[in-house]
């Protein structure tokens, strides 16, 4: 069903990393959503009424919200597909993670409603009518949501969108709540305990875990998340299978949005090499990694000497001494000056980001290490954290 309503209804489905496509994606599980959960709120409002059961009228208020988030969405969508203008050159890409975070508020603001008259029901139980259309129409529901929910996992799974992922959990909370209306509407037959409201208050504590759940899923990109180190890894292997490129380091990953990421790199370079050709080479780069991962990118050159032997055989000593300290560090933009009294040796120390070693205790170590190679080698270090 998936594939047969995207390839009926989106052009270039295929083309998942295009704004334009994302925002058919996103404006087809809306409107989807939309269709489904309005069914479900008017059958399961009337029978609430009819059987006076708190956790059906809850689940149908619940799907009433969902049709605040799909709304949410689909404007997320509209929104997020506009074009950069002056006071957002970057675009407006964000909106969607926004939406994201509209969606795991109403999921709390009806986890909260719900637990509250759940809890209600326990101290002030009110008798179900049992009816075997409720019954229908609560396992039409179930799997309803079921289809909800793959739909929108499949899509957001194939263009990486936190709002739709968003949406699919929400469907699967339903799931879980309708089956809970389902299982307190069948038990009313068998005891007098107030199992509606018992079973509303612990449906009510999985819903509002899921939305605190979403809420820090959608939350992360905002505040500026550290890419996958999977996507940079292989952007790394993919920049270093030029043969210009001899090293990669302070590669930066900004996230505007899903489809507008910004990159900016150091890759180094041979000074030997003509700088017109290195240039020429490092833009094709550039348009390369556009065409294959959808980055807009921006690459300094380091030009390094690669052919100077003793530069070579300081590099290898350096490195030596400085992954005797930690194994993850590494160095980078190594250079030597030297002069009549001493030489220096200028280079960037690159550590883990998570990593709190004091910059002056590190510059200090290896400075003393390498003084043990000659007396002369002063260091001129710049550290760096990072994930290369």
């Amino acid at each position: 069903m998936f594939d047969i309503l995207v390839k009926r209804f989106i052009k270039n489905y295929d083309d998942v990393g295009s704004i334009e496509v994302r925002e058919h994606y996103g404006t087809l599980c809306s409107i989807l959503s939309i269709i489904c959960n309005g069914i479900m709120v008017v059958f399961k409002l009337l029978f609430g009424y009819i059987t006076g059961s708190v956790a059906i009228l809850a689940d149908g208020f619940n799907n009433l919200s969902d049709m605040g988030s799909n709304l949410a969405s689909l404007f997320g969508f509209k929104l997020a597909s506009k074009h950069p203008d002056s006071e957002h050159p970057y675009g407006h890409g964000r909106y969607e993670y926004i939406m994201g975070l509209v969606i795991s508020f109403l999921i709390l603001m009806v986890a909260l409603t719900s637990l509250k008259d759940s809890i209600v029901k326990i101290f002030y139980p009110e008798s179900l009518t049992f009816t075997v259309n409720a019954v229908i129409v609560l396992i039409v529901s179930i799997f309803m949501k079921l289809w909800m929910a793959s739909f929108n996992k499949t899509a957001g799974n194939k263009i990486s969108s936190s709002t739709l992922l968003a949406a699919s959990q929400d469907s699967l909370n339903d799931v879980i709540t309708t089956s809970a209306s389902l299982l307190s509407l069948c038990l009313c037959l068998v005891t007098d305990l107030p199992v509606d409201g018992i079973i509303g208050t612990i449906v009510s504590i999985i819903v509002l875990k899921s939305g605190i759940e979403i809420f820090q899923d959608t939350v992360d990109p905002l505040l500026g998340k550290a890419p996958d180190p999977d996507l940079v890894k292989e952007i790394k292997d993919f920049v270093l299978s030029y043969e210009v490129v001899h090293g990669i380091h302070d590669l930066m990953l900004h996230d505007y949005g899903p489809g507008r990421k910004y990159m900016t790199l150091h890759v180094e370079v041979n000074s030997k090499e003509n700088i017109m050709h290195t240039h020429d080479c490092i833009d094709h780069i550039e348009r390369d990694i556009l065409k294959k991962y959808h980055i807009l990118t921006t690459i300094h050159m380091d030009p390094l000497d690669l052919d100077d032997p003793l530069t070579n055989e300081l590099k290898e000593k350096v490195t030596e001494v400085v992954k005797n300290i930690d194994n993850k560090y590494s160095i980078h933009d190594f250079r030597i000056v030297s002069g009549p009294t001493h030489t220096n040796l200028i280079f960037d120390v690159l550590v883990p980001s998570e990593d709190e070693i004091s910059h002056t205790f590190l510059k200090k170590l290896i400075g003393d290490d390498v003084k043990k190679i000659d007396s002369t080698y002063d260091c001129v270090i710049q550290v760096d954290h990072g994930a290369l």
